[in-house]
């Protein structure tokens, strides 16, 4: 059965291809076939195959930015914040996937002129985010951060290249994770030698806050056991 001939259906087919095969391997024809549609029809929504990837990244990160909004919203405490911002980099690896590998895998190599230079902006913005995050738990004595702005290319690092190893089905949840590299992070960054030791608490509230998000895609469900 021919699935929708909406944008957003349009998209979510696109950034599903690309995930898998690559943004060179992926044609609008294929596109239109896989939704039962003419490829006319998806070049009048958008043109060409450089405008798809250009949409797909400006709704991954209204959504990412959605998530953002609502921690800052929502939590006041800047080492919550800081883990919270950790999570929703993270937990899109798996709750958004197609997505966030069509987007982090592939922008380097094809988003040019204009485009690129949104996603960068978009980019510094959640880099701002970030850094504001480190400078307000340093200012309230709950975080030693010599250099904000190094310090959240770090985070960055750890979070957003979690595409080339993560598997939703590998042994350790997104919670975990977070947990780990949170935990790793703050004791590196606390006046403590140990670190805090609620960090597992925190992940727990920064879930609960970033899944309550307004218009965020709902969690896939569990895979079933192996046939």
């Amino acid at each position: 059965m021919a699935r929708a001939s909406s944008r957003d259906a349009i998209l979510l087919v696109f950034a599903e291809m690309v995930a898998d095969r690559g943004y060179a391997e992926t044609s609008i024809a294929d596109v239109a076939t896989a939704l039962g549609l003419s490829k006319g029809t998806v070049v009048h929504h958008f043109g060409d195959k450089q405008s798809m990837l250009g949409e797909l990244h400006a709704a991954y990160f209204t959504r990412r930015f959605a998530e953002v909004d609502h921690v800052l919203a929502e939590l006041p405490d800047p080492v919550d914040r800081l883990v919270a911002l950790m999570y929703l980099m993270l937990v899109a690896h798996r709750d958004d996937r197609a997505a966030t590998l069509a987007c982090l895998r592939e922008l380097v190599r094809y988003l040019t002129g204009e485009l690129h230079g949104y996603v960068h902006r978009q980019r510094e913005r959640f880099t701002g985010v970030v850094v504001d995050t480190l400078v307000a738990g340093r200012t309230a004595g709950a975080l030693t951060v010599d250099d904000p702005e190094m310090t959240a290319l770090q985070i960055f690092g750890m979070c957003n290249y979690a595409w080339t190893w993560y598997r939703p089905d590998g042994r350790q949840t997104v919670e975990e994770i977070t947990t780990v590299f949170a935990s790793g992070l703050l004791r590196g960054l606390s006046s403590d030698a140990t670190g805090p030791s609620d960090v597992g608490a925190r992940v727990e509230r920064a879930a609960r806050v970033v899944r309550s998000a307004p218009g965020r895609l709902p969690a896939p469900a569990p895979a079933g056991p192996p046939a």
